[in-house]
Formats: structure tokens, C-alpha cells, sequence
């Protein structure tokens, strides 16, 4: 209802824009004058802001004036203010013409640097009411950074607010841009997501665009940078005697001028001490509340190279892996089971299955969210695995790619840096994989996901890591059309099914029993997409949807939606839990020994408002670290020998899972491998945030525990097994 009140208003606004211009241009020609055809097309501008803002309103997607009714009432007003303004930018010349060259700098100049802090607020206040909240420093970095984008622009554009529009679309793009990264994701954006631009897009229908009283306000903001922008020109600007034509190379050097420097601000070295600007890479949009966006990006942007550890050098680390290779070879590749394994895989040579299922995690863990969940009872109940428990990741809300390579590399980002993502920074071809040893035990190597190839660079990535073949979309028939009312039918059009946000987990494990009717053994890595985001597409069969309803939720603003929200993401949890056991119940029929490695990437952008809300007074790294995992298994449809196969729990993260896995079933490990293996007994996890002890303990890299040394040799390690091959 209050979406259609808004559109309602906002259409109310758009017929006055309309009326209030041609009642202008008609009196102005009444008096014989014309209003110019750019100023026209000036105007038309705000006209299209309001239809579009109209539209949003009865199509549904202008949400939250529950909360703030009042807002498209106020918002309205204001944008026909500034359209008159615009409209009468002729008139507004003439009168400057006529002020004291002196005075007429003075403006031009007080509207250059308006609309320095209007773009400034462009892009923050679309998304984070926080930015009067800023520390001096970072406030007047922005501004800085933003006015002299704006002046370069400015003056090499010969003092016109036409040719300045460049400036003002950069800030408007980013301010909508982040709004709807924290909306559909509660990060921010980094700068590797600009590598990850195409993969963005090729999943952006699967949301739901809507916007807030917050990105209203946001619009007139922009609107008004267009209204300060209409307003500069050299007509009224230019001093008689002086012409724009003479001053072409004072200002073309100046603007030059303008962008050097700006480009020196953002290659500060020491950026983040000079500047005092931090980051937490757990929990990013809170460090870009709190220092404005761009003070923020550029830090993150500054730290993508990876980092050596102190003091390293490549014999150093070379003698670290052989010390910890050869401790695994004298503890766990000495021992009983581990050779009665080897003696095993020699033999039978098991396929091996990873499932890395999209957003799979047990929201269980929130306090059962208020609300008895029990969570994915199948995964749960599964009695023979050879072991399970908690999977500790990188990513959150997203960034599925960082999960994958964790797992195929062994290599973990806790070591390599936070907001890089391999896949679409380094080439990957000369970097040890899973795949690559399997292939080499005479494995058929399969890549599975059933949507665009491109997405996360998958095409070029899988082919360097190893993989033989990579089935996509297009091998399930290509993407279904829409029903009328935009929902997605439930097949492909050649029959797949699909539930939810795409193929359904259970059609990509028809597809591996299929591949494991060939002779070889296989490696299959499926990579899921039924559940991914967003969690509003209300696409689930009644049926199937579950009724959850956390207690106070509704009442508390932080949980806009999230009832909602919450039932769709579970509906498909379950789901997966069906497919799961259907996918068991055929792999045990199979007569041939299988390996399943089951995992979650990520869990659901929403947990941070149960984990916020709900958990309170606790240590930041536990507290962080509760949306910073998932879960796993590790299932065979045989007697693994030298494992009790009896539901053992264990802790681990996703970057140690792969080497455990063939370490158990008796494969050949590298010497990195090793490493982590015997590693693995004193620290159990490793991820961006910190390290798990043994003693059930979190430590961050700083921290001088129980397990530090080995923690900084296995950083050696790493940088000789990633960063040197690169």
C-alpha cells in the first residue's frame, strides 16, 4: 500500500513538473523570449527522475515508507524546486552577467565547490545515513578526492557544467551501486568486484530491485548536482576581455593539475597510516560507514597485492614445508590407517564427488532462530559419514569463487589477503589443484555449474586448474523463459527442473550419476545454484515453504523483511536436505566405491541481523566468526579403510578440506599437503579473520598464543606454494 501511495505522489509530482515548465515556457514566450533547447533538455531530466520514481511506486518496488510515510512527500517538493531552478538557468545568467567580475568568480567557484559536497553526499547518503558521522580526516579526504575529480573535469570541459557531467555520474553511479551491493549482499563493494563486473550482471536478474525512504533522499541529492551543474556555464562565468578561447591552456593545465593530484592522494604510500584509515575485512560496511566510501576503497584497493611474511625468503620457506612434510610422513602417514588407506586407494581407486552447494548452512545455530529450527534434518541425521561439523569460510553473503578456490588449491585467503578474489586476479595456471593429482591417478576430471560459463572467469579457471570438461548451462538446456508474471517456469527448455534461483540440486546430481557410469574413477566438482540469492523472488511452491517466524522480529526495524525473506532462503535449505538424501540413497545402490564431499559457501547475507541482535557482549572474533562458516561432510558408499566412519565431528575451514579428504581415503598428497596436515593438528581452521587453536580458541594473526610459530611457519609455506608460482 505504501508503494503505491508513493507512485502516486511521485506521478502527483511528475504532472506538476510538466505543468509547472510549460506555464514557464509559455510566459517566457508571451513576453518574447524562447527558453533555449538545452535548457530544455536540462529540465526533462527531473521529469524522467519523477516518472521513474512513479513507476517504481505501482510496480511494487518503493519499500520502507512503512517507516517512513512522510518521506515522497518531502522528496517531491524539492525535486520540482530544483527543476525550476533549472529551468530558469537563463534568466539566472542574465542576472549574473551583470555582477562585478569579482562576485561572479566568487560564485562560480561557491558552485564548484557545492557541488563537490554534493557529490560527496551522492555517494553516501543513498546507502548510510552515518556520513555526518565521519572523523575530520575521512570527511574532507572525500571531499578533496571529489573535488578534484569535479575540477578536472570542470576545467578541461572549458568551465561547462555539460562537460563536468562525467563527475557527477561517477558519484551518482557509485552511491546506487553500493545501496544495492549492501541491500542484496550487507557488504560493500571492493575492488575486485569491478573484476567480477560480468558475473555481477549475469546473476542481477535473480534480484529483486526495490528502494528505500534512505535512496529517495538519495535521488534528490543526485538531482541537486544536477541542478548546481545546470547552472555552470561560461557564458555568465568568463570575464569580458577574458575569453573561455584564452584561458583553453591555463585551464586544461590546471584540470591536469586537479588529476595529478588526485591521482597522488590515492597512491599514497602508507595510505592506511598516513590517512589513519583502517579496515576489518570481516565485517567491511561497517569500516565504510564509519571512514566514507572512497577513504575506504582506496585502502582496500591499496592492500590487494599479496603480502610477504616478515623476513621471508624462499629457502626459509622451503625448509618449513620439508620440516612439516616429514612430520606428517613420521605421525599420520605412519600410522596403521594411513597405510592400510594407501594399500586401498592403490587398489579401488574411489571416484571422488564435491558438492559445493550454494549458501547451504544450519541457521540452527542462531539461538534456532527463536523459533524451534532445527535445521537440515538429513544432513544431520546422516549416521555413517566418515566425519563432519562446521566449515569456516571467507566470504559471506557472496563471493562464491574464493570457497571454490580455497578447496581445489588448498590455498586459504587467510594467508594470501582479504578482498582479493584469485579468480579474476592472478592466472592460475601453474598452481597446484586437487585436480591436477587426480588427473594424474588417471581420474576423469569434471566441473559442474549450471549457469553461465563466464561467471567468476569459470571458463578460463577451470581449464587452468586442471578440469577435462566443464558442463554449464548451456549442457541443461540453456536458461528458462519467464511466466508472465516474471516468475521462472520450472524447467529448462529441454525438461530440467528448476527450483528457486535455478537448476535444482538434485538435476546436477542426475547429471553425476550419469558421468559415473564410466570406467575411470571421477572427480566431479559440482558447484550448485538452486539457492542462491536474492531471498524475496517469492517463487517457492506453498507446498515447500516453510513458516518460521523468529520471535520480534517484525517489531525490530533491523529485521526489514527478514521473516520473509528468512522462509524463502530455509524453503531452499530443505530442499537441498531432499536431494541430499535422494543423492545418498542412489550413491549407496552404486556398485563401485564413491567419495562425497558435501559443502556450503557461505552463509545467507541475513545472519548478521541475528548474530548482531542476539549475540551481544562476546569477543569480536567469536562473534564474527559465527557468520564466517558453514557446513560440511565427508560421506563414502564404502568401507574407507583405517576410518570408523561413525559421525566424528571436526572443525576445519575449507581451504584444509581437500588435503584432509584424500589424506583419509589414502591418495597421494604433495608435500603442501603434508604441511596442512600436520598443521592441522595444533591449528584446526585458518580464515581471513584468524586461526582456531586446538585448544577451541580464536586467535588473530597478532595475537602472541599457544600456536603462533606454527601459524607464521605455515604462512612461509603458503606463500611459497601460491604467491611465488604466480
Amino acid at each position: 500500500m505504501f508503494s503505491w501511495l508513493a507512485g502516486l505522489i511521485f506521478l502527483m509530482g511528475f504532472f506538476a513538473h510538466i505543468g509547472l515548465s510549460a506555464r514557464f515556457v509559455l510566459t517566457q514566450r508571451s513576453l518574447g523570449y524562447k527558453v533555449p533547447r538545452d535548457t530544455l533538455v536540462w529540465n526533462s531530466f527531473y521529469g524522467i527522475g519523477l516518472a521513474t520514481l512513479a513507476l517504481w511506486g505501482f510496480m511494487g518496488i518503493v519499500d520502507g515508507f512503512v517507516f517512513a510515510p512522510i518521506a515522497p512527500l518531502i522528496t517531491t517538493p524539492a525535486i520540482l524546486a530544483l527543476s525550476q531552478v533549472t529551468i530558469r538557468r537563463n534568466l539566472i545568467f542574465e542576472q549574473l552577467r551583470s555582477k562585478e567580475p569579482a562576485l561572479r568568480h566568487r560564485i562560480e567557484w561557491s558552485l564548484v565547490a557545492l557541488f563537490s559536497l554534493l557529490g560527496m553526499l551522492m555517494i553516501e547518503v543513498p546507502w548510510s545515513w552515518a556520513v555526518g558521522l565521519y572523523g575530520p580526516t575521512y570527511w574532507w579526504l572525500e571531499l578533496i578526492l571529489v573535488g578534484l575529480l569535479t575540477l578536472f573535469f570542470y576545467l578541461v570541459g572549458r568551465r561547462r557544467g555539460s562537460l563536468t557531467l562525467p563527475a557527477w555520474a561517477f558519484c551518482a553511479f557509485v552511491g546506487v551501486a553500493q545501496y544495492f551491493v549492501r541491500k542484496f549482499k550487507n557488504s560493500a563493494i571492493m575492488p575486485n568486484d569491478i573484476l567480477a563486473i560480468n558475473t555481477a550482471l549475469a546473476v542481477s536478474d535473480q534480484y529483486t530491485y526495490s528502494i528505500d525512504p534512505r535512496a529517495v533522499v538519495g535521488v534528490v541529492v543526485v538531482l541537486a548536482g544536477f541542478c548546481v551543474l545546470s547552472l555552470l556555464h561560461p557564458s555568465w562565468s568568463v570575464v569580458e576581455g577574458d575569453s573561455a578561447r584564452g584561458h583553453v591552456g591555463k585551464d586544461a593545465g590546471c584540470g591536469l593539475a586537479a588529476a595529478a593530484l588526485c591521482a597522488a592522494l590515492v597512491l599514497v604510500p602508507n595510505y592506511m597510516e598516513v590517512f589513519q584509515v583502517q579496515i576489518m575485512y570481516w565485517y567491511s560496511i561497517n569500516f565504510y560507514e564509519k571512514q566514507g566510501f572512497l577513504p575506504t576503497f582506496i585502502a582496500v584497493w591499496q592492500d590487494m597485492p599479496i603480502h610477504k611474511p616478515e623476513d621471508y625468503t624462499t629457502e626459509d620457506a622451503e625448509r618449513a614445508t620439508a620440516e612439516l612434510s616429514q612430520s606428517y610422513d613420521q605421525t599420520i602417514g605412519a600410522s596403521a590407517e594411513r597405510q592400510q588407506a594407501e594399500e586401498q586407494f592403490a587398489e579401488t581407486k574411489p571416484s571422488v564427488i564435491v558438492v559445493m552447494n550454494e549458501s547451504f548452512s544450519d541457521l540452527s545455530i542462531f539461538d534456532n532462530l527463536r523459533s524451534g529450527y532445527e535445521g537440515p534434518q538429513f544432513f544431520k541425521s546422516l549416521d555413517d559419514v566418515l566425519w563432519r561439523g562446521k566449515l569456516f569460510v571467507d566470504v559471506h553473503g557472496g563471493g562464491t569463487c574464493n570457497s571454490e578456490f580455497e578447496f581445489l588449491t588448498g590455498n586459504s585467503l587467510g594467508y594470501i589477503g582479504a578482498g582479493k578474489y584469485p579468480y579474476s586476479t592472478f592466472d592460475l595456471t601453474p598452481v597446484d589443484s586437487i585436480v591436477h593429482q587426480l588427473s594424474g591417478q588417471g581420474y576423469d576430471t569434471w566441473a559442474i555449474h549450471p549457469n553461465y560459463a563466464s561467471n567468476w572467469n569459470r571458463n578460463k579457471v577451470y581449464p587452468a586448474l586442471g578440469f577435462d570438461d566443464f558442463v554449464d548451462i548451456d549442457d541443461f538446456g540453456g536458461f528458462p523463459e519467464r511466466n508472465i508474471d516474471g516468475t521462472k517456469k520450472m524447467t529448462t527448455p529441454t525438461g530440467v527442473p528448476i527450483f528457486h534461483s535455478g537448476v535444482s540440486d538434485q538435476a546436477t546430481y542426475e547429471y553425476i550419476l550419469e558421468l559415473l557410469k564410466a570406467d575411470a574413477p571421477q572427480f566431479v566438482f559440482d558447484v550448485t545454484m538452486q539457492n542462491h540469492g536474492s531471498y524475496n523472488q517469492n517463487n517457492i511452491p506453498e507446498d515447500k515453504l516453510t513458516h518460521y517466524y523468529p520471535t520480534g522480529t517484525y517489531e525490530d526495524p533491523r529485521f526489514a523483511e527478514t521473516p520473509e525473506r528468512l522462509n524463502e532462503y530455509l524453503s531452499c535449505i530443505e530442499e537441498s536436505d531432499r536431494a541430499l538424501e535422494w543423492f545418498v540413497g542412489q550413491l549407496r545402490e552404486l556398485d563401485r566405491p564413491v567419495v562425497l564431499v558435501f559443502f556450503g559457501d557461505h552463509q545467507p547475507s541475513m545472519t548478521p541481523d541475528y548474530n548482531d541482535a542476539w549475540y551481544q557482549n562476546e569477543d569480536d572474533l567469536t562473534h564474527t566468526q559465527r557468520i564466517y562458516h558453514a557446513d560440511y561432510l565427508v560421506w563414502a558408499n564404502y568401507d574407507v579403510a583405517g576410518q570408523a566412519q561413525d559421525g566424528d565431528t571436526r572443525d576445519t575451514s575449507v581451504d584444509s578440506l581437500s588435503g584432509e579428504v584424500l589424506s583419509a581415503i589414502g591418495a597421494p598428497l604433495t608435500n603442501y599437503q603434508k604441511a596442512q596436515c600436520a598443521v592441522g593438528t595444533q591449528i584446526l581452521a585458518t580464515n581471513l579473520n584468524g586461526y582456531l587453536g586446538a585448544d577451541g580458541t580464536w586467535y588473530t594473526p597478532e595475537q602472541d598464543g599457544p600456536y603462533h610459530e606454527v601459524y607464521d611457519k605455515m604462512a612461509l609455506v603458503e606463500y611459497l606454494n601460491f604467491a611465488e608460482q604466480l
